[in-house]
């Protein structure tokens, strides 16, 4: 009896309990959020900003009253086959809604801030912004090279539910064009495509590692280690330049001689110092940043016209040098022929290896930017934190030397 009566006083205070909730607490129902794919930030007039996303409009048939109608004021996003209706403004604020491809809509607004934005859109169509679905954030290389993107970034990542893995990317295009040009491809919907697109380049070693927003986030406000983005442009199609004698992935993202169904490329990395974006590099140098972070994912590698498997786990070290302070790098690798010809020993192959690595730490030196990590190293090394801030390590970091080790073995 007693069991029969705790089991009947349980199941009753359960029933209150869910008499008391009302749906999610705190959350949004399905029907009445608009869930954001993309988003694009553009500098504007008088320090305002132009927001666009990309979202689900809820309906395959790409009607424009699926994702609400627009009554606003201020700039015109103007997209390719877009339908909209824009008011005139005062450049301050404003909002517009554009039609371009079936199941998405793209949507704008001027405000001075992101979140002004974010909440115009919100006021302006019948469905509430929700980032939970977010994958990509494109911001201008005119606003990233600003101290405005860290802001930028802790605005979104505020946002109820917003992903802090969405991926930050930078492009020296118009962001928001950028966004609109981008078209789901292969039969996958734009969101699972954008993953496997970030997966793929990932694993092919051409995009920095740690570039989902949490982590750049919080690379900006270290004092010892230093953010990558994901660097991304167009390309016309009308690149046909072959680099002879170099890696057909040394080079910056619209430049590729390829046409493809899209013409957005995401190759290389955009280096910050703080919150400011100060440099790039390509998608060799990115190869080369990885492999000195220990990220490096390549299975395989293509040296002096020959394939190679990457046969067994890279051992990379890194220290600084006690005696003079110069940043070292050791990095011991086991490689197998697959295809082509050997026309290179072991040796010569670690020499270009080394020969890379070194200049790409010096891009990022350049840069001011420790992607790798030795203010972590340098850190350590400081009794306490007056004595880490009188080190001075920014000055010390860019006029380091480097020295990088490669030990290569083929099997």
């Amino acid at each position: 009896m007693p069991l029969r009566f705790l089991r009947r006083a349980c199941l009753a205070v359960l029933l209150a309990c869910l008499l008391t909730l009302s749906g999610c607490v705190g959350g949004h129902d399905i029907e009445n959020c608009l869930f954001v794919l993309a988003m694009a930030i553009d500098p504007a007039p008088d320090g305002n900003l132009i927001v666009t996303v990309k979202a689900l409009s809820g309906s395959q048939g790409g009607s424009s009253s699926a994702g609400g109608g627009s009554a606003g004021t201020g700039e015109a996003s103007g997209g390719e086959d877009s339908s909209g209706t824009n008011g005139p403004g005062n450049g301050t604020a404003g909002s517009s809604l554009e039609q371009e491809e079936p199941g998405y809509i793209v949507l704008s607004a001027t405000a001075p801030s992101c979140l002004r934005a974010l909440g115009l859109l919100s006021a302006t169509t019948p469905r509430t912004v929700n980032l939970s679905q977010l994958r990509e954030i494109v911001i201008n290389r005119t606003l990233a090279e600003t101290d405005a993107t860290l802001s930028i970034l802790r605005e979104i990542h505020s946002m109820f539910r917003a992903n802090g893995d969405a991926i930050v990317v930078v492009t020296p295009d118009d962001a928001g064009d950028f966004i609109r040009q981008q078209r789901a491809i292969l039969g996958l919907r734009l969101s699972k495509y954008l993953e496997v697109l970030f997966d793929q380049y990932e694993a092919l070693d051409i995009l920095p590692p740690h570039a989902n927003l949490s982590a750049v986030i919080s690379a900006m406000e270290s004092s010892t280690i230093d953010a990558t983005a994901v660097y991304a442009a167009g390309n016309d199609f009308d690149s046909t330049l072959v680099l002879p004698g170099t890696s057909d992935t040394d080079r910056l993202p619209g430049h590729l001689p390829r046409t493809a169904p899209s013409p957005n490329e995401f190759m290389g990395t955009a280096l910050f110092d703080g919150p400011r974006m100060t440099g790039v590099l390509t998608g060799e140098e990115t190869g080369s940043l990885r492999l000195m972070m220990g990220k490096a994912k390549r299975t395989s590698v293509i040296i002096g016209g020959a394939q190679y498997k990457v046969s067994t786990r890279t051992k990379v070290s890194r220290r600084l040098n006690p005696a003079d302070g110069a940043l070292e790098v050791s990095i011991r690798m086991s490689l197998s022929l697959i295809a082509g010809e050997q026309t290179q020993n072991a040796g010569e192959i670690a020499a270009q290896i080394e020969t890379s690595a070194v200049n790409t730490l010096r891009r990022l030196q350049a840069a001011s930017c420790d992607a790798v990590g030795f203010g972590r190293l340098a850190v350590m090394s400081s009794l306490d934190i007056p004595a880490w801030e009188a080190r001075d390590w920014q000055s010390t970091y860019d006029q380091a030397d480097v020295r990088v080790t490669v030990d290569v073995r083929i099997l």
